[in-house]
């Protein structure tokens, strides 16, 4: 009898859950610095990165007569290679999209790195008003879409 309680004793006695949760923490807390140092070196140089929009616009002149709306436009080519410009696209304040008419007042529609053009639309718009309008351009090199929204 003396035996079996002692072979009980011995089967109990191990290691303490207080001694399994500091081994633990032990393990955990340089995992968890590592892990913060690699995430925040990977934070810093995305800081270093600045994304430029390639195309962006602004307004000359704005008129609204008897439902339509003629806007003439600056459009800049601020990236590296050249966009032709494909079309134009209405926003009105309603939140509905419409087809514009459009012409450049300079010859051709490529935007060469650091160049301008403008721009003349019209919307035919109703009684609504236009709020903004898409520019959507091509990057000739590759044919990658361009989309840039001007407000108004």
């Amino acid at each position: 009898m003396g035996t079996d309680m002692a072979v009980e004793r011995g089967l109990r006695r191990g290691v303490s859950e207080l001694v399994i949760v500091l081994a633990l923490i032990a393990i955990i807390i340089p995992i968890v610095m590592v892990l913060q140092g690699w995430l925040s070196s990977r934070a810093g140089s995305l800081e270093g990165i600045n994304v430029i929009q390639p195309l962006s616009g602004y307004v000359i002149s704005r008129t609204y007569t008897d439902g339509r709306e003629v806007i003439t436009i600056g459009l800049r080519n601020q990236g590296q290679t050249s966009y032709e410009v494909k079309g134009f696209k209405a926003v009105l304040v309603n939140g509905s999209v419409r087809d514009v008419e459009w012409s450049s007042s300079t010859a051709g529609t490529v935007l060469e790195p650091g160049s301008e053009r403008v721009f003349v639309i019209t919307v035919s718009s109703g009684s609504t008003r236009v709020k903004s309008i898409v520019v959507t351009a091509s990057e000739i090199a590759t044919g990658k879409r361009v989309e840039t929204s001007i407000n108004l």
